[in-house]
């Protein structure tokens, strides 16, 4: 019987072996498996942050946090809908000119409308980052005898959002964290020009779920800055005025490989109009991500909560700071839950400072 049960336990201990032994197979060729799958972006990953120490070794970055009016004059007019079904436009295109003549703004272009007569109009289009062109025939509106084209377009944006870091040697500036769209299809704007201004915050609009607050201020006509640039991880430009950084604080960068799990904090700007700094967590790192959403953050500080309910719209671009340096911005709120939301790694948005 003794001899029976000792067989038995060992036939246990030999089965759990093989279970250990299996398991620890499986996950090495799940560990061998992630990284064949995503070894480019890895490489990709290291090879950026390289690249980027390059090109910040003789940078001097001042942190942000300032609430501040953004102005954007488009390049060309961007099509923002569409009442008619007789044309090949789309939403999201922008008219660069008709017949051949430059077209910077919607008077411009209602103008060559109206004195069309009905004249099928030739117009240069670029979407996607591709031109092409297309004809489009003017109509005459049921309630006046002016001729329409059927579209609705805008040629300029404004707002209020936030600047995430300066660099003083060079006199530039990053806001944002994400950048300028003007349709449900996130569309980058194209610019021509644009500014920053002054901006006073005169209300906060707490979020909730489903429902996005808002930070509401003035955008005022004087002029701080100027952006050369719009990208899906921001604005940038220059500052025209050094003695509006001068008592600016400096900070250290830190790579994305550097960031970890836990504790934070955020800097921005509510409607007492000062920069103040809040306390958030850094839930998830997603190191293999390109774009703007790469870090998933959470709003712990009571202050922030009850003032804003989290996240709201002209909070993009608050710098996140970890450990004392840079790591990132605020760029989207959670529709579900305003406490969450996603950051975009500061190296993001240096390379595309640094590639405009």
């Amino acid at each position: 019987m003794i001899g029976v049960l000792k067989k038995i336990s060992e036939s246990i201990k030999n089965s759990e072996n093989k279970k250990r032994i299996i398991s620890f197979v499986f996950v090495v060729f799940l560990l061998v498996l992630y990284f064949a799958l995503n070894y480019s972006k890895l490489i990709a990953v290291y090879s950026l942050q390289s690249k980027i120490e390059v090109e910040t070794k003789n940078m001097k970055f001042l942190i942000g946090g300032e609430a501040v009016g953004v102005k954007l004059l488009a390049t060309g007019v961007l099509v923002m809908g569409i009442d008619r079904e007789d044309t090949n436009l789309k939403v999201g295109d922008i008219i660069l000119s008709v017949d051949g003549k430059k077209v910077e703004s919607n008077l411009e272009l209602q103008k060559i409308t109206k004195d069309s007569n009905g004249k099928e109009l030739e117009l240069k289009i670029t979407r996607d980052g591709k031109e092409f062109y297309t004809k489009i025939t003017p109509k005459k509106g049921e309630l006046t005898e002016e001729y329409k084209l059927g579209l609705w377009v805008k040629d300029s944006s404004a707002g209020v959002g936030t600047i995430t870091f300066y660099e003083e040697n060079s006199n530039r500036f990053a806001a944002l964290g994400h950048g300028v769209t003007e349709t449900k299809e996130n569309y980058i704007l194209p610019i021509t020009s644009g500014g920053i201004t002054k901006t006073d915050i005169y209300s906060v609009k707490k979020g909730v779920s489903k429902s996005p607050g808002e930070l509401k201020g003035t955008i005022t006509q004087e002029i701080i800055g100027e952006i050369y640039g719009n990208t899906d991880k921001g604005i940038y430009g220059n500052i025209l005025d050094k003695d509006l950084i001068k008592n600016k604080q400096e900070v250290e960068i830190a790579s994305k490989t550097e960031i970890k799990e836990g504790d934070a904090t955020i800097f921005c700007t509510l409607d007492d109009n000062v920069v103040k700094e809040y306390k958030i967590k850094i839930e998830k790192v997603i190191l293999t991500s390109s774009g703007n959403k790469n870090m998933t953050i959470k709003i712990v500080d009571e202050a922030l909560l009850e003032k804003t309910g989290g996240i709201i719209q002209g909070m993009s671009g608050s710098p996140i700071v970890q450990d004392g340096k840079l790591i990132g911005a605020v760029t989207h709120v959670f529709l579900n839950d305003p406490t969450k939301g996603y950051g975009v790694f500061i190296e993001n948005m240096i390379e595309d400072m640094c590639n405009i």
